[in-house]
């Protein structure tokens, strides 16, 4: 194991970081795209109207305050004074208005689903706006702190261009994209709040995971994520050091319950208790990862405290396949066979052969990692296959919506976990854990997908790097330092 370091946020000021990240987004407009790797730089350049820590906890961002009406499908937040945009203009109410609108008028926009339930947005006076929704939403303060607010009359200026020189009110400023190199940002000096550390930040796009490890044991990078077999690498450099984090990520076995011999109820109640959890974590990931029963990882709004994990047992999933009248069907497995995580394709020879101990015929499926995602969202899975969750938003709401309740990956389409999603959306505190506690047992019970483990992140960084590393695997820029620059 590395050694852990927490130590974000205390180093000298000014200065310059490199921050290696596995893949370039394909778009970082705020307006029209969703993902993790755009969140890297939404998260310096962009403010929302709340702030969604590297802890998972919420902070206030843009807005200063809000409330909510008993239901919580009325939502108010009070703006603060004071911030402007990075080319001088001031934020008005008009643009929080404009940017919810305009994802909502969007189609092609990957935001526009995580808006979905808003049914009006509106400016009361000159500080407020107020979301009415369709329905009660108690994780809506997470939600909103993922929606970068943008300019109105700049971004209908640009257009389609405007992520080619974007303008937000952020603790940093765009300076540059290379498109396939980096993506580099500066200090913006009349930041709203405490101003960011570095004077300039550099995300480089690097998509080899013993090029990261590379990069940063050279001084050409910062700081990166690297496979746990290459732990070792930096823990032997004297340049470079290792820091174990906690991360939101939970890997998962999908299950199309509606395909051929993954109909039958008591063969999929063999697959959880067939696999070698224990096993897999320890010789395959270097002990980077701890088991778990339920599809959300610790931290994260709907995780239950000692949640039962299946217990492996090769005997008892034997006689459940048997008693299944299983004939020797194949079922595929998919996975990515590159670019993913560099251990994927190993994990999933491990699982297929645990399946395989216990009498099925499986037909491992490899391909890249953008195909196999192409597959999942297109609900185009044959069989099984290997995934991974980590909701930003660090609330279970959204996994449960793909996994339980109607998306991409919910092949069984239960009434009964439909309603329970709606009742977890209207609920608060411990009524809301409860219901997802709920959901949790249902899924155990009817094997809609099997959950595997937590996920223990590693990254490689310089020593003089002084940051906090955030649970979603995000970089928030504006916590790092560096000691000696």
């Amino acid at each position: 194991m590395g050694n852990a370091v927490n130590a974000g946020g205390d180093g000298a000021s000014g200065g310059s970081a490199v921050l290696a990240m596995p893949s370039e987004p394909s778009n970082v407009d705020p307006i029209m795209t969703r993902s993790l790797s755009a969140w890297n730089i939404y998260y310096a350049v962009f403010d929302g109207l709340t702030r969604l820590e590297g802890d998972g906890s919420i902070s206030p961002g843009l807005a200063e305050s809000w409330t909510s009406n008993d239901t919580q499908d009325v939502w108010e937040f009070t703006i603060r004074d004071g911030v402007a945009f990075h080319d001088g203009t001031a934020l008005e109410i008009s643009d929080i208005v404009y940017t919810y609108e305009k994802i909502l008028a969007t189609d092609t926009s990957t935001n526009k689903v995580a808006i979905a339930m808003v049914d009006s947005v509106e400016a009361e006076g000159d500080n407020v706006v107020r979301f009415t929704l369709k329905n009660p939403f108690a994780a809506w303060l997470s939600q909103v702190a993922t929606i970068g607010i943008v300019p109105e009359k700049s971004y209908e200026e640009k257009g389609d261009q405007f992520a080619e020189d974007p303008i937000g009110t952020g603790p940093f400023k765009f300076e540059s994209w290379n498109h396939g190199v980096d993506y580099t940002v500066e200090r913006y000096d009349d930041y709203w709040g405490e101003p960011a550390q570095l004077d300039k930040v550099t995300f480089k796009f690097v998509g080899a995971a013993d090029a990261r490890t590379t990069g940063v044991e050279s001084g050409t990078l910062d700081t990166a994520l690297i496979p746990a077999s290459q732990v070792p690498v930096v823990e032997s450099s004297n340049s470079a050091t290792v820091i174990d984090a906690v991360s939101n990520k939970v890997a998962l076995l999908g299950v199309n319950t509606t395909a051929g011999a993954l109909q039958n109820l008591k063969l999929r109640q063999a697959l959880p208790i067939a696999i070698n959890r224990e096993q897999i974590i320890t010789e395959l990931l270097d002990g980077y990862g701890t088991q778990t029963g339920q599809p959300v990882a610790k931290g994260v709004t709907g995780y239950i405290e000692d949640y039962p994990v299946p217990t492996y047992d090769r005997g008892a999933a034997k006689k459940l396949i048997e008693e299944s009248g299983y004939d020797g069907e194949q079922i595929s497995f998919q996975y990515a066979s590159s670019g993913g995580d560099p251990t994927d394709p190993l994990v999933a020879q491990a699982i297929a052969s645990d399946l395989e101990a216990v009498g099925l015929n499986i037909k491992l499926v490899g391909a890249e990692q953008e195909s196999q995602s192409l597959t999942i969202a297109n609900h185009q899975v044959a069989g099984l296959y290997l995934n991974f969750w980590s909701p930003s938003s660090m609330d279970g709401d959204v996994v449960v919506s793909q996994l339980l309740a109607g998306g991409p990956e919910d092949y069984a389409r239960s009434p009964v976990t439909a309603k329970l999603y709606l009742d977890q959306q209207a609920a608060s505190g411990d009524e809301r854990i409860a219901v997802y506690q709920k959901i949790w047992e249902w899924n155990t019970e009817n094997v809609s997908n099997i959950s595997l483990w937590q996920i223990k992140n590693a990254f490689a960084s310089s020593k003089s790097l002084k940051w906090t590393p955030p649970v979603d695997g995000i970089y928030r820029a504006y916590d790092y330092s560096q000691t000696n620059r």
